[in-house]
């Protein structure tokens, strides 16, 4: 692995540790358990950090989760805490590359505000199933329904915002941008015969 992609996976790394503190202390009254709350802006964090990062932004997603699962969530046994894990830098992954073989664009910037709404769906449902089925087989949320629910909500709702808001904010600076000069000469709107 070069200097690069280690920069790629200790920036998702650090952003999804990040983003996954700060939702538990901005929208804690909004938990229903660990992992699932009406807004859950990590989620977006991860389908952020793959869009850009593809599989090293997974590898990062990875590692902090485990961090996360380790220091946060110790009453998961070991088994469920690494499957979830893995389900949590999966998801994002897996939907990131079935919508590269349907044609999705390679960059952020291509991507319209109904792509992002599609991917946003795609991701939150397949996070919120493969979680939810996964935490009622191992009998630690075992309302596979309202895990559901609570967590697809909250994995779209962090999806759309943290990525239309990251859209606006490639917009605006591309619009700061200064324009591109010419190459010196005017080219004559009419020509003398």
């Amino acid at each position: 692995m070069n200097f690069t992609q280690l920069c790629c996976v200790a920036l998702s790394a650090a952003l999804y540790f990040g983003f996954y503190h700060l939702n538990a202390y901005a929208f804690h009254a909004l938990e229903v358990h660990a992992g699932a709350s009406w807004v859950f802006l990590p989620a977006g964090v991860r389908m952020l950090c793959t869009l850009l990062f593809g599989a090293e932004g997974a590898i990062g997603l990875w590692l902090a989760s485990m961090a996360i699962v380790t220091f946060s969530m110790g009453h998961f046994d070991l088994i469920t805490a690494v499957v979830s894990t893995v389900l949590s830098a999966g998801a994002p992954y897996l939907v990131y590359r079935l919508a590269l073989r349907a044609g999705l664009p390679d960059t952020l910037v291509q991507l319209n505000p109904l792509r992002l709404a599609q991917l946003g769906v795609a991701y939150a449902f397949a996070n919120a199933a493969l979680h939810s089925v996964w935490y009622a087989l191992r009998g630690v949320y075992p309302d596979v329904l309202s895990g559901f629910v609570t967590m697809f909500i909250g994995d779209l709702a962090g999806t759309l915002i943290v990525l239309y808001t990251m859209k606006m904010l490639l917009a605006v600076l591309r619009s700061l941008q200064p324009p591109v000069a010419s190459s010196g000469r005017e080219t004559p709107t009419d020509t003398p015969d």
